[in-house]
């Protein structure tokens, strides 16, 4: 088990990481998916995800592949009942999700994304709000300070 803060406290110390598409190395460079996946990894071992998306997959294509392969690791729940430390899933127009990130304390998103070009914190502003598709929670997270 590890607690809200403790998930929160790794996700904020890839701050910074920039951007690179189908990277998950803090520090040196993630995408969406690669900073997800390596801030759950100290919590959760290893987590297997399948690296070989295109950039622009989305655009072409109507399968929830990001939603299946969470799916796999973690536990869907109600997005008005995500919490910190929880993981939204968004989508544009009428494609599958393809962005995800960390809720963090105060309405805050934790994520990576090419237009910031780097691992940051914002707040979840209407323009996220409405984009939003989905929500998983990770396997032993409990609650704690926050």
């Amino acid at each position: 088990m590890f607690t809200r803060s403790a998930l929160i406290a790794e996700a904020r110390s890839w701050l910074g990481t920039p951007w690179h598409h189908q990277a998950a190395l803090k520090g040196v460079g993630c995408d969406c998916i690669g900073f997800v996946r390596g801030a759950a990894e100290p919590f959760l071992g290893r987590v297997d995800h399948p690296m070989n998306y295109a950039e622009t997959w989305p655009l072409y294509r109507a399968e929830e592949r990001l939603r299946n392969e969470m799916a796999r690791h973690a536990v869907e729940i109600d997005p008005a009942h995500a919490l910190p430390g929880d993981i939204l899933l968004f989508g544009a127009g009428k494609g599958p999700a393809h962005h995800c990130g960390y809720i963090a304390e105060g309405g805050q998103l934790l994520h990576c994304y090419r237009e910031a070009g780097a691992v940051v914190e914002q707040d979840i502003t209407p323009f996220w709000a409405e984009k939003i598709r989905g929500a998983f929670r990770l396997p032993g997270l409990v609650e704690g300070n926050l």
